[in-house]
């Protein structure tokens, strides 16, 4: 018998019950210092009906929706939760409390009478061997009941604690799976691994014995369906039919159903109108008494029911796998449904963002660690404005879109065409729907991109850049020994040429300009005994480097190279990253210049603790010359040189949807920083921007702001790196420090940490040669 203990409490004021905002606009960009979320909504599989809102669970974020205003709210973090990944949600009104679970075991009980969030974490945090998984929630008598994959915990909604937990509840005191659980007039029942078993609430239920097995396991556990209505437990069995039990009847024990039968019921929900049965197709209001079914809801949208509930006005809210949330008529035919503008799936391999365009890219495609195709054709999604454009086989027709297999990078050139890398189809030309050119040994021809296999359309793209004069570098991986692997397409002629060959150039990966005429690639990190590492390559003389380990990378497994704003080349290696700091030197081995691992003297882990053996996915340059680091344990931004840990985001400390970073990327447009994980996109805005041009007068957002403001005031639109002096309206000095690119984050404090007061202070910029000043105002305002 495993017993839970209490453990502490957190309290944080829900912040997000003040706030909403409306679906189906365009986004705005987020405050300095503050997240966006980009996930979507439209895998919904649990409802739970608060007031004048639903509180919606899906597979890939939280949200509500106000039934008022028709506007969802995503949750995260950010707004006093404490973990990610909801799995599943129940509503108690007489506690008023809304109880989350998370996949990890965490839980969450929403407080609307003082709104507060507090933290239960004995789950979580509990040592316990498998799986600690939360299917289901039912409330009973202000307990509830979490149905787990080791048992059953009854959670004390007024003492606010984990009053049991039942485990060794089958047979001979084993441990069973439970899948759902409904207590009615003083009898608990679950639906388990080992069947369904009852017991009554006022036995030892840690005692197997007062378990009683009502229907014996049967092959594919058909028993996963429980609910109550008018004081009947309801059970659906799959591929069977509905049965009923009356606590207060017992001698009639379980009772057939008639009306309705299915091959996988979902969910058993107590409504006004009736008993509402969700099952793999549609969703029924029941008359239990009768067996008759007063109203179907099988909408066009509905296509992967998962929960139902029934509001106070008689509509209908459906949780879709599918679809997300759809509110229906009450007489079932009207459907509408509310997601919000996001990508389409949570499935991201990297991400470009284009400063020129303010235009972001994510690409859904993947190969494996070791250069196994995935075969992914979900395609990309692009942010602009505020939107996202889902550019799928699902939103356009083949003569709009080829459904590229594998779409893992892209690069723009000058004039804003996206070409994009498959690794399966070969190369994409993307002027927009309809207006495309597809590469490969079958398509656009003449080309020289070559297939992997046999079949001649199967051409493996892995990296694609655009050169300082326009022209698109191709890196294409067909390791065919002796033929090289790297092409140049001219755009502007439509031509291409194939680099030389040399020893490798079969076997590339990634790809990267320096700004002395040189080109660094990464050489791909299979299969086994291949040379690895990276090779610099001179377009002038056509000479090659290679560095190995020997010559200071930490591995020769390389995820990514990037050039920074000082024109060094950094690399992302598997046990960290790597700097070479002049590659004007590169292809002089006399110089003895090699790469070199930043060693770590201030922030969260010193020395080379901080990076050490980290496998690092990707590195962005922000407008700062600052570093980010996409790794399996979060997001980190260090300072130039990589010697100062600033910042350590993680899903503990931000509204990361997972700690496994895959790639990062920073709009210099507007210091917005994009991370894809593997469970989605968000976005970080940073304090760093690039002001192209001569710079005009710099813009404060918020202004005017409060005393009482938490978060940063932003300046942008300063020259690059520029000179900044705050003062009063007389003159006084009240803060001084530069630019990181060309924008400042300022927190409303002096040079000695303390706040202003309010008033109007000058915000004075000017660059590192006194020239292209600017003054701007700041109005602080009491709150």
């Amino acid at each position: 018998m495993i017993l839970l203990v209490r453990l502490h409490r957190v309290v944080i004021s829900l912040v997000f019950l003040l706030i909403t905002v409306t679906a189906a606009l365009g986004q705005a960009t987020a405050g300095f210092g503050d997240w966006q979320l980009h996930l979507p909504i439209n895998r919904a599989k649990a409802l739970a009906d608060v007031g004048n809102r639903v509180y919606v669970a899906t597979e890939d974020a939280f949200f509500y929706f106000d039934k008022e205003l028709t506007t969802t709210r995503l949750l995260s973090r950010r707004d006093g939760l404490h973990d990610v990944g909801v799995s599943t949600l129940a509503y108690d009104s007489v506690t008023q409390q809304v109880v989350v679970a998370y996949r990890s075991g965490n839980l969450d009980l929403l407080r609307l009478s003082d709104g507060a969030i507090l933290n239960l974490n004995d789950i979580a945090r509990k040592e316990l061997p498998g799986a600690k998984t939360i299917n289901q929630i039912s409330i009973n008598n202000k307990t509830a009941y979490l149905a787990c994959s080791f048992g059953i915990v009854a959670v004390d909604l007024v003492k606010l604690e984990i009053r049991d937990s039942y485990t060794n509840i089958g047979p001979g005191g084993t441990v069973v799976e439970v899948y759902s659980t409904a207590a009615a007039n003083g009898v608990l029942v679950a639906a388990t691994s080992a069947g369904v078993l009852r017991a009554r609430l006022t036995d030892n239920l840690l005692d197997y014995r007062v378990w009683v097995t009502d229907f014996a396991p049967r092959a594919g556990s058909p028993f996963r369906t429980l609910g109550t209505h008018n004081g009947v437990v309801y059970l659906g069995i799959n591929g069977d039919q509905l049965y009923g039990y009356n606590p207060s009847q017992p001698a009639q024990g379980w009772r057939p159903v008639a009306g309705v039968t299915a091959v996988e019921f979902r969910q058993l929900a107590s409504s006004r109108a009736g008993l509402l049965v969700t099952d793999n197709q549609k969703v029924v209001v029941l008359n239990p008494a009768t067996g008759v079914v007063t109203t179907t809801l099988r909408p066009a949208l509905l296509q992967n029911p998962r929960a139902a509930l029934r509001a106070k006005d008689g509509r209908y809210y459906l949780a879709d796998f599918a679809n997300g949330l759809l509110r229906v008529s009450a007489d079932g035919q009207q459907a509408e449904q509310f997601i919000t503008n996001a990508p389409a799936s949570t499935k991201s391999y990297s991400v470009l963002a284009d400063a020129r365009t303010n235009t972001v890219d994510i690409f859904s495609g993947a190969y494996g660690d070791r250069y196994l195709q995935e075969r992914s054709q979900l395609g990309f999604y692009e942010y602009t404005q505020g939107q996202w454009t889902n550019i799928s086989s699902a939103t356009l027709t083949g003569a709009q879109y080829p459904n590229l297999l594998d779409p893992v990078r892209g690069t723009r050139t000058p004039d804003g065409t996206l070409y994009v890398a498959s690794y399966g189809n070969g190369l994409l030309e993307w002027k927009g729907p309809g207006n495309f050119r597809l590469f490969n040994p079958t398509a656009g021809l003449p080309n020289p991109l070559r297939s992997t296999i046999a079949d001649p359309s199967y051409t493996r793209v892995t990296d694609v850049a655009t050169a300082p004069d326009g022209k698109v570098w191709v890196v294409n991986r067909h390791q065919l020994v002796g033929l090289s692997g790297l092409f140049v397409f001219d755009p502007a002629v439509s031509t291409w040429a194939t680099v030389p060959y040399f020893s490798g150039s079969e076997n590339l990966e990634r790809i990267a300009f320096d700004d002395v005429g040189g080109v660094w690639l990464s050489r791909a990190r299979a299969p086994t005994g291949t040379t690895l590492g990276i090779v610099a390559y001179n377009l002038e003389t056509r000479t090659t480097r290679s560095f190995l380990e020997s010559d200071g990378l930490p591995s020769g497994e390389i995820y990514d190279v990037v050039k920074d704003r000082r024109g060094d080349i950094w690399v992302a290696t598997i046990k960290g990253p790597a700097v070479f700091n002049d590659p004007i030197s590169a292809f002089d081995p006399s110089s003895g210049l090699v790469f070199q691992t930043p060693f770590v003297r201030r922030g969260e882990g010193t020395g080379f603790a901080a990076l050490r053996d980290e496998a690092v996915r990707a590195i962005a340059v922000d407008g700062g010359n600052r570093k980010w680091f996409a790794t399996d344990r979060g997001l980190w931004l260090f300072n130039e040189d990589a010697t100062e840990a600033l910042e350590h985001f993680t899903t503990a400390n931000s509204p990361l949807p997972s700690d496994r970073v895959v790639d990062v990327e920073v709009n210099d447009k507007t210091g917005e920083v994009f991370v894809a994980t593997d469970a989605g996109v968000v976005a970080y805005r940073g304090s760093a921007t690039v002001t192209e041009g001569k710079p005009s007068c710099a813009k404060v957002s918020p202004n005017p702001v409060r005393t009482n403001l938490t978060g940063q005031v932003g300046i942008s639109g300063l020259a690059n790196n520029a000179q900044v002096k705050i003062t009063d309206v007389t003159g006084k000095l009240v803060y001084q420090t530069r630019a990181s690119g060309g924008t400042l984050v300022w927190n409303l404090t002096d040079y000695n940490g303390r706040k202003v007061q309010s008033g109007v202070y000058l915000v004075l910029s000017s660059d590192a040669d006194g020239k292209n000043g600017c003054i701007s105002k700041v109005a602080v305002v009491e709150k």
